[in-house]
């Protein structure tokens, strides 16, 4: 799986989730439950996986973060994912390759 990142394609993704914002709470009473629905807001939806980047992709990701410049993000299946908020969650060096990167990555609708 290949996604692009704003200007950045990475080299591999794994685990990619997304995990939608469902604003419903079930809630246990005397005989029964009772559930408060304030419904599905799809800005609030979230995306994490993991990704493996060369370093300069790197450093382009990290400002991104830095500044909190909201970007768009295509699947792999071509779904444009506009203004989503890239958040590093953590990142290491790839073993045995000193210039290429692999990170934790969630991004959220803005």
């Amino acid at each position: 799986m290949v996604i692009e990142l704003g200007q950045v394609k990475a080299l591999r993704v794994e685990n990619w989730r997304v995990i939608p914002d469902d604003r419903q709470t079930m809630y246990e009473v005397i005989g029964g439950v009772v559930v408060q629905d304030f419904g599905h807001v799809a800005d609030g939806d979230k995306i994490s996986c993991k990704i493996t980047v060369r370093d300069a992709d790197a450093q382009i990701l990290a400002g991104y973060w830095h500044n909190r410049e909201p970007i768009d993000v295509v699947d792999e299946a071509g779904h444009v994912w506009s203004n989503r908020r890239l958040i590093i969650k953590s990142y290491s060096y790839k073993p045995y390759f000193a210039d290429v990167y692999e990170a934790e990555i969630e991004l959220w609708g803005v």
